[in-house]
């Protein structure tokens, strides 16, 4: 795991899935960088602590599981907020109600 492949790889997923960053006073590649360079972190980290690489990843499988709920509900509550019908038709739209 390193820092450039890890950016590369978020930027491909960016193409398809845009981070909406309004009004923040940081840019995409700053962002990217940021949680890339955490990740690495972690993975480190847990490589000291004697992990392989498959537990390695199930655990970072997780945080990205966890970070996902964490930024669906974010996004369910902004919708809720800005509208109703937003809200409703997200919902339709992946099958929810």
């Amino acid at each position: 795991m390193n820092l450039h492949s890890i950016e590369s790889l978020m930027a491909d997923i960016e193409e398809e899935d845009p981070l909406d960053l309004g009004d923040l006073a940081i840019d995409e590649t700053e962002a990217r960088r940021l949680m890339a360079s955490h990740f690495c972190e972690i993975d480190e980290r847990l490589s000291e602590h004697g992990l392989d690489a498959e537990a390695r990843l199930e655990i970072m499988a997780a945080i990205a599981a966890h970070t996902m709920t964490e930024n669906m509900i974010l996004h369910l509550g902004r919708l809720r907020a800005s509208s109703g019908d937003d809200f409703h038709a997200w919902m339709r739209r992946h099958g929810i109600g």
